[in-house]
């Protein structure tokens, strides 16, 4: 009987990374008197409002994600610089100035959060 060999064939797809953004914005508008002389400025979670204009519960903001996430923060319409610190967590916005700062009265504070929930779905191999 002769030898035969097989020669397998085989076809093999990659994977599909989708990124999955959700960007959440959060207002504040610096209270009678502002927020004034000091370096760092913590705001509770309910001094916030969300993009429909609805007041933010208590507990009721949202963190970036680590490693999938980031924040832009924005005073009077101007994206603060990277060495503005913010803090974020689900009852509190810390912002941290490298030195006093004012921020005038009725100016609106917008912080941006944008979190990805990335999707990889597994490579098709036929034969």
């Amino acid at each position: 009987m002769a030898t035969s060999l097989l020669k397998l064939s085989m076809t093999a797809l990659a994977p599909t990374t989708t990124a999955k953004p959700t960007a959440l914005r959060f207002f504040n508008t610096a209270p009678t008197g502002g927020y004034t002389g000091a370096a760092t400025y913590t705001i509770d979670d309910t001094d916030w409002i969300d993009d429909t204009g609805t007041g933010v519960a208590a507990g009721g903001l949202v963190p970036a994600t680590a490693n999938n996430g980031y924040y832009n923060l924005f005073i009077n319409g101007q994206l603060q610089e990277g060495n503005v610190v913010t803090t974020v967590t689900t009852t509190a916005v810390t912002i941290t100035f490298s030195a006093a700062t004012t921020i005038e009265e009725g100016k609106i504070i917008t912080l941006a959060v944008t979190n990805f929930a990335p999707e990889t779905t597994a490579p098709v191999i036929t034969g």
